[in-house]
């Protein structure tokens, strides 16, 4: 555990580093940033977590308890942490932690799906994403964002000037997996499709199982998988996931399985309806697998120029850009050239840049 700097080492960074622990996205998101420090040598960027301040590198090795201990931290340990470091700014990568008022920060807004379309998300929760993240996002100095779609949405939504938003692509590393692994611990014999998402209303799995039943006759040898844990939706949904015929739906996956899955699929299907990135298609890429891509804005931002094909929200077109897809001829050493652009290093590189505008004071001078 890396000792508290003296007064002529001021760390440039503190990120609030709990979420190091989570297997969705800002898990990935946190791991894969503070990876890129650690690539970059950056020691004056370092990671508060409840077990102590670490370096990069040491961060991604130590042990992140949860429950009580992390909530602990996250409501005070955080704070006292920024109160003993003195460090220039503190970065949120998931908006969690509180920041002493003399502390200026950067937070990161992944999306705004929870103001474009509250209807999407359970009451309770969809009550507390509107009450908390606005607030931290306009108190930040910095507000770090996914994709160019999301900083507008941050424009639109919450009324935060352009000036203090920076537009950071996520990253991916090229995946160290086997195809066969996947196939073997599944059962699956002949081709399959993946979709890779959390079962949750935006991501459009209704229409795509409708898609898929429509499909059937056509593509009977063909195997459909959706990776991801349940979120929240319909208990007919849910049943449908479990009942219909050619669909495997294997809940969470390890990230080691769900490379495996990436790189075995003929094609990864992404309907999406709303994303601030969409990371399921760029790790796809850099297993070299194609993706069809649905009609969220930030997917066709980033993807549009390398997607297989694109569908709209509804399951005819869904089935259409299945068909596309499936027919193109695609080249996997392209896709993984196209991938390797967003790598953690220049990810951490770009957000070292946020961090010293945030550390100058270009933007609100913070806290909470």
């Amino acid at each position: 555990m890396t000792p508290v700097p003296s007064s002529s080492e001021i760390p440039l960074c503190v990120i609030a580093g709990a979420s190091l622990r989570n297997g969705g996205g800002t898990g990935v998101y946190t791991r894969r940033l503070i990876s890129g420090m650690a690539e970059a040598g950056r020691e004056d960027v370092l990671v508060a977590l409840p077990s102590g301040i670490h370096t990069p590198s040491e961060a991604l090795g130590a042990r992140t308890p949860g429950g009580p201990a992390r909530t602990a931290f996250e409501l005070s340990g955080f704070g006292r942490a920024l109160r003993s470091l003195h460090p220039r700014c503190a970065h949120l990568p998931a908006f969690a932690g509180r920041v002493p008022r003399e502390t200026p920060y950067a937070v990161t807004l992944h999306d705004l799906a929870f103001l474009a379309r509250p209807g999407w998300f359970p009451a309770l929760r969809s009550a507390y994403y509107r009450l908390h993240f606005p607030g931290v996002a306009r108190r930040a100095s910095i507000v770090v964002v996914d994709s160019d779609f999301t900083a507008r949405e941050a424009v639109r939504l919450l009324g935060i000037p352009a000036e203090r938003l920076r537009r950071i692509y996520l990253s991916t590393p090229v995946p160290e997996t086997a195809p066969e692994e996947f196939r073997e611990s599944s059962g699956i014999r002949g081709d399959f499709l993946l979709c890779a998402a959390t079962i949750e209303p935006r991501k459009n799995i209704s229409a795509l199982l409708d898609a898929w039943e429509t499909m059937r006759g056509e593509l009977a040898d063909m195997t459909l998988v959706l990776a991801g844990r349940w979120g929240w939706g319909s208990r007919r949904l849910r049943s449908r996931l479990c009942a219909t015929p050619g669909v495997l739906w294997t809940g969470a996956l390890s990230r080691h399985a769900l490379w495996s899955a990436m790189a075995g699929a003929r094609l990864l299907v992404y309907p999406s309806l709303y994303e601030g990135f969409g990371l399921p298609p760029l790790e796809a890429a850099a297993a070299g697998t194609p993706s069809v891509i649905g009609p969220a804005e930030a997917l066709e931002e980033v993807f549009g120029d390398v997607a297989a094909a694109r569908c709209g929200a509804d399951a005819p077109s869904i089935s259409t850009a299945i068909r596309e897809g499936l027919a193109r001829d695609e080249a996997p050493e392209s896709l993984k050239e196209f991938a390797s652009r967003f790598s953690s290093l220049a990810m951490a590189q770009a957000a070292v840049s946020a961090y010293e505008d945030c550390a100058r004071g270009r933007g609100a001078v913070s806290g909470s």
